[in-house]
Protein backbone atom coordinates (compact mmCIF):
# COMPACT_ATOMS: atom_id res chain seq x y z
CA UNK A 1 0.00 0.00 0.00
CA UNK A 2 1.29 2.88 -0.89
CA UNK A 3 1.90 5.60 2.00
CA UNK A 4 -0.06 9.17 1.68
CA UNK A 5 2.56 12.00 0.67
CA UNK A 6 2.81 15.15 3.36
CA UNK A 7 -0.49 17.71 2.86
CA UNK A 8 2.18 20.52 3.29
CA UNK A 9 4.90 19.83 1.51
CA UNK A 10 3.68 17.63 -0.97
CA UNK A 11 6.88 15.78 -1.18
CA UNK A 12 7.75 13.35 1.99
CA UNK A 13 5.52 10.28 3.14
CA UNK A 14 3.43 11.71 6.03
CA UNK A 15 3.96 9.39 9.07
CA UNK A 16 3.43 11.57 11.77
CA UNK A 17 0.20 13.05 13.71
CA UNK A 18 -0.14 16.70 13.73
CA UNK A 19 -1.96 18.30 16.55
CA UNK A 20 -1.70 21.58 14.64
CA UNK A 21 -3.46 19.99 12.22
CA UNK A 22 -6.27 18.49 13.52
CA UNK A 23 -4.30 14.80 13.90
CA UNK A 24 -3.62 14.57 10.01
CA UNK A 25 -0.14 12.90 9.39
CA UNK A 26 2.12 15.05 8.15
CA UNK A 27 6.49 14.54 6.91
CA UNK A 28 8.80 14.61 9.55
CA UNK A 29 11.01 17.72 8.10
CA UNK A 30 7.50 19.78 8.01
CA UNK A 31 6.65 18.62 11.63
CA UNK A 32 10.51 19.93 12.40
CA UNK A 33 9.61 23.88 10.66
CA UNK A 34 6.18 23.93 12.47
CA UNK A 35 6.94 22.62 15.89
CA UNK A 36 6.57 24.90 19.01
CA UNK A 37 4.82 25.90 22.42
CA UNK A 38 1.33 25.35 19.93
CA UNK A 39 2.25 21.56 20.08
CA UNK A 40 1.38 21.06 23.62
CA UNK A 41 2.11 17.37 24.37
CA UNK A 42 2.88 16.27 21.24
CA UNK A 43 6.05 13.68 21.81
CA UNK A 44 8.22 15.33 19.12
CA UNK A 45 7.64 18.45 20.94
CA UNK A 46 8.46 16.86 23.76
CA UNK A 47 11.32 15.63 23.17
CA UNK A 48 12.91 18.69 21.17
CA UNK A 49 12.49 20.11 24.78
CA UNK A 50 14.31 17.44 26.25
CA UNK A 51 17.50 18.04 24.10
CA UNK A 52 16.94 22.01 24.74
CA UNK A 53 16.74 21.47 28.69
CA UNK A 54 19.48 19.52 28.44
CA UNK A 55 21.88 22.25 26.78
CA UNK A 56 21.14 24.64 28.74
CA UNK A 57 22.88 25.94 32.28
CA UNK A 58 21.04 25.24 35.20
CA UNK A 59 21.18 28.93 36.06
CA UNK A 60 19.08 30.25 33.49
CA UNK A 61 16.17 27.48 33.83
CA UNK A 62 12.88 28.54 34.98
CA UNK A 63 11.77 26.80 38.27
CA UNK A 64 10.98 23.37 38.17
CA UNK A 65 12.46 22.69 35.34
CA UNK A 66 13.82 19.53 34.80
CA UNK A 67 17.66 19.18 33.31
CA UNK A 68 18.23 15.67 31.50
CA UNK A 69 21.54 14.59 29.91
CA UNK A 70 21.64 13.84 26.38
CA UNK A 71 24.07 11.70 25.56
CA UNK A 72 24.01 8.91 22.86
CA UNK A 73 26.84 7.36 24.28
CA UNK A 74 25.78 6.43 27.54
CA UNK A 75 22.88 5.12 26.33
CA UNK A 76 24.75 2.73 23.59
CA UNK A 77 26.83 1.88 27.20
CA UNK A 78 23.65 1.06 28.88
CA UNK A 79 22.15 -1.08 26.25
CA UNK A 80 25.07 -2.91 26.11
CA UNK A 81 25.00 -3.72 29.72
CA UNK A 82 21.89 -5.17 29.40
CA UNK A 83 22.86 -7.13 26.45
CA UNK A 84 25.37 -8.60 28.50
CA UNK A 85 22.67 -9.34 31.43
CA UNK A 86 20.21 -11.10 29.10
CA UNK A 87 23.24 -13.33 27.87
CA UNK A 88 23.08 -14.55 31.47
CA UNK A 89 26.68 -12.61 31.94
CA UNK A 90 24.57 -10.78 35.21
CA UNK A 91 27.75 -10.18 37.27
CA UNK A 92 29.50 -8.25 34.58
CA UNK A 93 26.38 -6.49 33.47
CA UNK A 94 26.29 -4.89 36.92
CA UNK A 95 29.73 -4.13 37.34
CA UNK A 96 29.42 -2.15 33.90
CA UNK A 97 26.19 -0.43 35.63
CA UNK A 98 28.09 0.54 39.00
CA UNK A 99 30.69 2.32 36.82
CA UNK A 100 28.17 3.92 34.61
CA UNK A 101 26.12 5.42 37.95
CA UNK A 102 29.62 6.37 39.36
CA UNK A 103 30.62 8.05 36.16
CA UNK A 104 27.34 9.59 35.37
CA UNK A 105 25.27 10.19 38.85
CA UNK A 106 22.68 12.31 37.27
CA UNK A 107 22.05 10.47 34.08
CA UNK A 108 18.30 9.36 33.48
CA UNK A 109 19.26 6.18 30.79
CA UNK A 110 21.83 4.86 33.54
CA UNK A 111 19.05 4.94 36.25
CA UNK A 112 16.85 3.35 33.67
CA UNK A 113 19.23 0.74 32.62
CA UNK A 114 19.95 0.10 36.82
CA UNK A 115 16.45 -0.26 37.32
CA UNK A 116 16.27 -2.67 34.09
CA UNK A 117 19.02 -4.66 35.64
CA UNK A 118 17.33 -5.20 39.42
CA UNK A 119 13.83 -5.99 37.39
CA UNK A 120 15.85 -8.78 35.45
CA UNK A 121 17.45 -10.20 38.64
CA UNK A 122 14.15 -10.00 40.41
CA UNK A 123 15.15 -6.83 43.02
CA UNK A 124 11.78 -4.99 42.08
CA UNK A 125 11.52 -3.28 45.51
CA UNK A 126 15.35 -2.03 44.04
CA UNK A 127 13.71 -2.02 40.77
CA UNK A 128 11.11 0.91 41.57
CA UNK A 129 13.55 3.46 43.21
CA UNK A 130 16.13 3.86 40.02
CA UNK A 131 13.06 4.04 37.83
CA UNK A 132 11.77 6.37 40.26
CA UNK A 133 15.07 8.56 40.11
CA UNK A 134 15.07 8.21 36.12
CA UNK A 135 11.34 9.73 35.78
CA UNK A 136 12.26 12.43 39.07
CA UNK A 137 15.17 13.67 36.34
CA UNK A 138 13.39 12.83 33.23
CA UNK A 139 9.24 13.03 33.56
CA UNK A 140 8.24 12.08 30.23
CA UNK A 141 10.42 8.50 29.96
CA UNK A 142 7.59 6.46 29.30
CA UNK A 143 9.46 3.01 28.99
CA UNK A 144 11.17 4.14 32.55
CA UNK A 145 7.31 4.31 33.70
CA UNK A 146 6.16 1.25 32.07
CA UNK A 147 9.07 -1.21 33.61
CA UNK A 148 8.27 0.74 37.03
CA UNK A 149 4.77 -0.59 36.70
CA UNK A 150 5.72 -3.80 35.67
CA UNK A 151 8.15 -3.80 39.09
CA UNK A 152 5.53 -2.76 41.34
CA UNK A 153 3.19 -5.38 39.55
CA UNK A 154 5.64 -8.13 40.80
CA UNK A 155 5.24 -6.45 44.10
CA UNK A 156 1.68 -6.63 44.58
CA UNK A 157 0.91 -2.93 44.48
CA UNK A 158 -1.94 -2.16 42.21
CA UNK A 159 -2.31 1.20 42.89
CA UNK A 160 1.80 1.54 42.39
CA UNK A 161 1.35 -0.58 39.17
CA UNK A 162 -1.66 1.39 37.88
CA UNK A 163 -0.17 4.99 38.22
CA UNK A 164 2.75 3.91 36.66
CA UNK A 165 1.05 2.33 33.47
CA UNK A 166 -0.97 5.53 33.36
CA UNK A 167 2.39 7.41 33.11
CA UNK A 168 3.39 4.97 30.50
CA UNK A 169 0.47 5.44 28.55
CA UNK A 170 0.21 9.45 28.61
CA UNK A 171 3.48 9.90 27.46
CA UNK A 172 4.48 6.80 25.29
CA UNK A 173 4.28 6.10 21.95
CA UNK A 174 1.45 4.35 20.45
CA UNK A 175 3.49 2.45 17.62
CA UNK A 176 5.51 1.08 21.20
CA UNK A 177 4.55 -2.56 21.95
CA UNK A 178 4.75 -1.30 26.00
CA UNK A 179 2.46 1.43 25.06
CA UNK A 180 -0.48 -0.85 23.83
CA UNK A 181 0.43 -3.46 26.74
CA UNK A 182 0.10 -1.18 29.50
CA UNK A 183 -3.16 0.20 27.99
CA UNK A 184 -4.95 -3.26 27.35
CA UNK A 185 -3.87 -3.92 31.10
CA UNK A 186 -4.79 -0.49 32.57
CA UNK A 187 -8.60 -1.62 30.44
CA UNK A 188 -8.12 -5.04 32.31
CA UNK A 189 -7.68 -3.40 35.59
CA UNK A 190 -10.57 -1.54 35.78
CA UNK A 191 -13.19 -4.22 34.85
CA UNK A 192 -11.67 -6.22 37.61
CA UNK A 193 -11.44 -3.62 40.67
CA UNK A 194 -14.86 -2.79 39.74
CA UNK A 195 -15.99 -6.20 39.62
CA UNK A 196 -14.01 -6.93 42.94
CA UNK A 197 -13.99 -3.50 44.77
CA UNK A 198 -17.39 -1.78 43.50
CA UNK A 199 -15.22 1.24 42.54
CA UNK A 200 -13.58 2.40 39.77
CA UNK A 201 -9.40 3.05 39.07
CA UNK A 202 -8.98 6.46 40.37
CA UNK A 203 -10.22 5.71 43.67
CA UNK A 204 -8.62 2.31 43.81
CA UNK A 205 -5.60 4.37 43.31
CA UNK A 206 -6.18 7.51 45.23
CA UNK A 207 -7.22 4.66 48.75
CA UNK A 208 -3.48 2.95 47.46
CA UNK A 209 -1.73 5.87 48.06
CA UNK A 210 -3.66 7.05 51.41
CA UNK A 211 -3.19 3.63 52.73
CA UNK A 212 0.51 3.30 51.87
CA UNK A 213 1.34 6.62 53.93
CA UNK A 214 -0.82 5.40 57.00
CA UNK A 215 1.11 2.31 57.15
CA UNK A 216 4.38 4.22 57.33
CA UNK A 217 2.70 5.89 59.96
CA UNK A 218 1.60 2.74 61.96
CA UNK A 219 4.98 1.34 61.26
CA UNK A 220 6.39 4.17 63.55
CA UNK A 221 3.80 3.17 65.99
CA UNK A 222 2.15 6.88 65.27
CA UNK A 223 -1.21 5.10 65.80
CA UNK A 224 -3.43 8.59 65.72
CA UNK A 225 -2.10 9.51 62.45
CA UNK A 226 -1.84 6.43 61.03
CA UNK A 227 -6.01 5.30 61.94
CA UNK A 228 -6.71 9.13 60.30
CA UNK A 229 -4.89 7.48 57.08
CA UNK A 230 -6.46 4.48 56.73
CA UNK A 231 -10.22 6.18 57.15
CA UNK A 232 -9.26 8.31 54.66
CA UNK A 233 -8.06 5.36 52.53
CA UNK A 234 -11.63 3.68 53.62
CA UNK A 235 -13.40 6.72 52.19
CA UNK A 236 -12.18 5.73 48.48
CA UNK A 237 -12.33 2.25 49.08
CA UNK A 238 -14.40 0.65 51.82
CA UNK A 239 -14.06 -3.29 50.75
CA UNK A 240 -10.66 -3.34 51.79
CA UNK A 241 -9.85 -6.35 54.32
CA UNK A 242 -6.48 -4.89 55.29
CA UNK A 243 -7.54 -1.27 55.55
CA UNK A 244 -9.84 -2.28 58.61
CA UNK A 245 -7.69 -5.05 59.59
CA UNK A 246 -4.91 -2.19 60.44
CA UNK A 247 -7.54 0.42 61.08
CA UNK A 248 -8.29 -2.59 64.34
CA UNK A 249 -4.96 -2.47 65.03
CA UNK A 250 -4.83 1.08 65.45
CA UNK A 251 -7.95 1.20 67.44
CA UNK A 252 -6.34 -1.16 69.87
CA UNK A 253 -3.27 0.48 70.36
CA UNK A 254 -5.38 3.84 71.16
CA UNK A 255 -6.93 1.44 74.09
CA UNK A 256 -9.99 1.46 72.10
CA UNK A 257 -11.32 -2.40 72.54
CA UNK A 258 -14.64 -1.92 71.36
CA UNK A 259 -14.20 -0.35 68.10
CA UNK A 260 -11.30 -2.25 67.21
CA UNK A 261 -13.59 -5.29 67.07
CA UNK A 262 -16.27 -4.05 64.92
CA UNK A 263 -13.41 -3.07 62.56
CA UNK A 264 -12.22 -6.64 62.72
CA UNK A 265 -15.58 -7.84 62.04
CA UNK A 266 -15.65 -5.34 58.92
CA UNK A 267 -12.21 -7.41 57.89
CA UNK A 268 -13.94 -10.44 58.03
CA UNK A 269 -17.30 -9.71 56.21
CA UNK A 270 -14.83 -8.68 53.62
CA UNK A 271 -12.78 -11.42 53.60
CA UNK A 272 -14.01 -14.46 55.98
CA UNK A 273 -10.63 -16.16 55.71
CA UNK A 274 -8.66 -13.32 56.15
CA UNK A 275 -5.71 -14.29 58.41
CA UNK A 276 -4.65 -11.62 60.30
CA UNK A 277 -7.87 -10.18 61.12
CA UNK A 278 -8.65 -13.77 62.46
CA UNK A 279 -5.43 -13.77 64.80
CA UNK A 280 -5.49 -10.70 65.59
CA UNK A 281 -9.23 -10.47 66.74
CA UNK A 282 -8.02 -13.34 69.37
CA UNK A 283 -5.60 -10.96 70.69
CA UNK A 284 -7.95 -7.52 71.31
CA UNK A 285 -10.04 -9.87 72.92
CA UNK A 286 -8.07 -10.28 75.47
CA UNK A 287 -8.16 -6.27 75.78
CA UNK A 288 -10.22 -4.24 79.19
CA UNK A 289 -11.50 -1.52 77.76
CA UNK A 290 -9.43 1.64 77.96
CA UNK A 291 -6.21 0.05 78.15
CA UNK A 292 -3.56 -0.92 75.42
CA UNK A 293 -2.28 -5.19 75.35
CA UNK A 294 1.83 -4.22 76.61
CA UNK A 295 4.19 -5.78 73.38
CA UNK A 296 1.19 -7.94 71.86
CA UNK A 297 2.59 -9.32 68.20
CA UNK A 298 -0.14 -7.74 66.34
CA UNK A 299 -0.33 -8.69 62.46
CA UNK A 300 -0.77 -6.24 59.87
CA UNK A 301 -0.86 -6.14 56.16
CA UNK A 302 0.33 -3.83 53.68
CA UNK A 303 -2.65 -3.60 51.10
CA UNK A 304 -2.51 -5.90 48.18
CA UNK A 305 1.38 -6.15 48.65
CA UNK A 306 3.17 -9.24 49.35
CA UNK A 307 6.46 -9.02 51.38
CA UNK A 308 8.58 -10.60 49.18
CA UNK A 309 11.96 -9.84 51.46
CA UNK A 310 12.02 -10.74 55.53
CA UNK A 311 12.67 -7.06 57.68
CA UNK A 312 16.12 -7.61 59.02
CA UNK A 313 15.00 -5.74 62.51
CA UNK A 314 13.94 -8.69 65.13
CA UNK A 315 11.68 -5.86 66.85
CA UNK A 316 9.92 -4.81 63.50
CA UNK A 317 9.99 -8.37 62.56
CA UNK A 318 8.21 -9.42 65.82
CA UNK A 319 5.85 -6.63 65.63
CA UNK A 320 5.23 -6.80 62.31
CA UNK A 321 4.00 -9.79 60.14
CA UNK A 322 2.88 -8.85 56.85
CA UNK A 323 0.68 -11.71 54.90
CA UNK A 324 -1.75 -11.49 52.11
CA UNK A 325 -5.31 -11.12 52.34
CA UNK A 326 -6.99 -13.23 49.91
CA UNK A 327 -8.95 -11.07 48.15
CA UNK A 328 -6.30 -9.15 47.29
CA UNK A 329 -4.52 -12.17 45.81
CA UNK A 330 -7.45 -12.85 43.73
CA UNK A 331 -7.24 -9.49 42.65
CA UNK A 332 -3.64 -9.76 41.42
CA UNK A 333 -4.12 -13.10 40.28
CA UNK A 334 -6.81 -11.75 37.80
CA UNK A 335 -5.07 -8.76 36.54
CA UNK A 336 -1.46 -9.79 36.68
CA UNK A 337 -0.60 -10.38 33.02
CA UNK A 338 2.94 -11.13 32.15
CA UNK A 339 5.11 -8.15 30.31
CA UNK A 340 8.73 -8.08 29.57
CA UNK A 341 10.96 -5.37 30.40
CA UNK A 342 11.62 -2.97 28.05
Amino acid sequence: MMKKKCPICGQEKAKRDCLLKDNELICARCCAEMRGSDCGECLHYIETLRYETARKPKSSLPKGTFIAEINPSIQKDVDAALEIASDGRKKKAFAAMKRLVAEHPRNQDVFYGMGTLHCMNGNYGEAVKWFRNAVTIFPYFSAAHYNMGTAYSKLYDVGGMASAYRKAVEYGDPQEEYYRSAESSLKHLAEVIMQSSGVDLDKYIASSEKFKRAFELMESRQWDPALKGFQAAAAYNDRNAPTHGNMALCYANLGQKAVALAEIDRALEIDPEYEPAIINRRTIEQMAEGRVLGNSAFISTNYSQEQIEKKNSPTTSQRIHQKKCKKCSELMRRIKDIFPFK
